[in-house]
């Protein structure tokens, strides 16, 4: 049982340090104190856990969706880190919410992966779902999942690249 409770928290401090460097990775890239990414990445990370995404890739949609801005606003009405267009995600919103809860960037990443998983979910697949999720179904290139995958990608390559210098 020792043995068991010590491999876990050794994981556990394993996870924080990979955490870190993801965050101190996506301050400099992004120019967001790590204070501001903090919450950030605690949603991203309990949202992936909820809902079973990788939170690498509700932290890479993030960026390429707002780079991190959480007050951004597209000229089609989305707002927030995760660009969630209001009229149609109501409905994910939960009850206790105040009057502009699509800039609260907490609120907007519980609902902006709840959308992301519905997308994967109905369009048969992670770039498909990438894909309406940006809302660009319609490019034959795929450039919006390219673009998501290769942030993520970039993310997953710094955070090998910080533990290597580390070690």
């Amino acid at each position: 049982m020792k043995v068991y409770i010590v491999k876990r928290e050794r994981d556990h401090q394993k996870n924080r340090a990979g955490n870190q460097i993801i965050l101190d990775y996506v301050s400099r890239r992004y120019r967001v104190s790590t204070e501001a990414l903090a919450p950030i990445f605690a949603t991203a990370q309990a949202a992936g856990k909820e809902l079973h995404l990788d939170p690498l890739l509700i932290v890479a949609v993030i960026g390429v969706e707002s780079g991190f801005n959480p007050f951004s606003q597209s000229s089609a009405g989305a707002q927030g880190l995760m660009q969630v267009i209001p009229r149609y995600h109501l409905d994910k919103l939960p009850e206790d919410v105040g009057t502009l809860p699509f800039f609260d960037p907490v609120t907007n990443i519980q609902v902006g992966a709840k959308v992301l998983k519905e997308s994967i979910r109905r369009f048969g697949g992670l770039e498909d779902g990438l894909q309406q999720f940006g809302g660009a179904l319609n490019d034959q290139e795929r450039r919006y999942a390219a673009r998501v995958l290769a942030e993520k990608q970039r993310l997953e390559q710094a955070a090998l690249r910080l533990r290597a210098n580390a070690a």
